[in-house]
């Protein structure tokens, strides 16, 4: 069975700036985990303290305002689940700032699902806001309870 995780949020910041925060590896590390490393569009993104590595294949589309992360290989939450996923952002400007729909598309049933549906929640609904409304989000390591 598949299952797709989705949250929306508000970020007062340009679109732009929330594109470039999607892509850049020295802005990931700012907001999702501390090590990121980001070579011609392909993303490796560890959490040493848990052994876990996620491969991701990232492309972003200019025009329609998107940006996609294809997961070609994840051992999150010790589980395979995440591969084969598309991790989407899709960015709106709206009232001084951006509307962002985040979508994780084809997750299989996994016990892990509700820990990474929190996680995108925290990541993308805090972190990422934070980091974009203020120069400072809470990556891994410095999320807290980790």
């Amino acid at each position: 069975m598949m299952r797709d995780i989705r949250h929306s949020f508000w970020i007062e910041a340009p679109l732009e700036k929330v594109m470039a925060a999607l892509m850049e590896q020295q802005q990931i590390q700012g907001w999702w985990t501390a090590e990121a490393r980001i070579v011609a569009g392909r993303g490796v993104f560890g959490w040493s303290g848990y052994g876990w590595c996620v491969e991701l294949d990232m492309e972003q589309d200019r025009v329609s305002h998107r940006v996609l992360w294809r997961c070609t290989s994840s051992n999150m939450q010790d589980t395979d689940a995440w591969v084969g996923t598309t991790i989407s952002f899709s960015l709106n400007p709206e009232q001084g700032g951006t509307r962002l729909a985040f979508a994780q598309t084809g997750y299989r049933a996994s016990p892990c699902f509700e820990i990474c549906q929190q996680g995108w929640a925290y990541f993308i609904g805090t972190s990422l806001k934070r980091y974009l409304e203020t120069g400072k989000g809470l990556p891994y390591p410095d999320t807290p309870n980790t």
